[in-house]
């Protein structure tokens, strides 16, 4: 993730959660298993931070993934406005957060993505039973988990398990549209004593 207003929200929403709930900058990283350096950074704005990560701290903190992301109330666009997130190494390739909902411990995300010709998306993985839901609305999406590659052609659909890392590429000479839901269930939060 490396876009600047994506990261100043996520800088703000974090350090206001964190502080609302009392927890050091300790606790929350232990919480949400990143190290307490990354933790700094990202409260500061200084760190680029993966998707999974931001899923990490936001399961920690009991938000969705939107609500990490989004500006605060009152600040920017309306919550439901589209975000981008993600910037391919392609002008033409991105990740744009439609809408999210958490509910009983876990988050539902809609998602659109658009992946230029030889460009890629690496995901690390989510939290363990999380899922995919992809459908593919123009060209072909070739999507890798170790050594299983699908190839998805415009039309087609696949769920899959998002708690192993995979990727999404484009081989193709057309940019891949598709459209993606993410159902992440949340890591329990460990106990720190305090």
């Amino acid at each position: 993730m490396n876009t600047d207003s994506v990261l100043a929200n996520v800088s703000r929403n974090v350090r206001h959660a964190r502080r609302l709930r009392g927890w050091s900058q300790e606790r929350l990283a232990g919480a949400a298993s990143v190290s307490r350096r990354m933790l700094v950074g990202i409260e500061t704005g200084d760190s680029n931070v993966s998707l999974a990560t931001l899923d990490r701290l936001a399961a920690a903190l009991g938000l969705s993934f939107a609500e990490l992301v989004r500006p605060a109330d009152g600040e920017g666009p309306p919550r439901a406005a589209p975000l981008q997130v993600w910037q391919g190494a392609l002008p033409d390739s991105k990740g744009i957060l439609m809408e999210s909902l958490t509910h009983n411990g876990q988050t539902v995300e809609l998602w659109v993505w658009r992946v230029a010709p030889g460009d890629r998306y690496d995901a690390e993985a989510d939290a363990p039973g999380s899922h995919e839901m992809v459908w593919v609305t123009d060209g072909e999406l070739v999507l890798q988990q170790g050594e299983r590659v699908w190839r998805l052609a415009a039309g087609q659909s696949l769920t899959f398990h998002s708690d192993i890392d995979y990727s999404y590429r484009n081989e193709g000479t057309e940019t891949v549209r598709f459209s993606k839901n993410v159902i992440v269930a949340a890591p329990p939060v460990p106990y720190s004593g305090s």
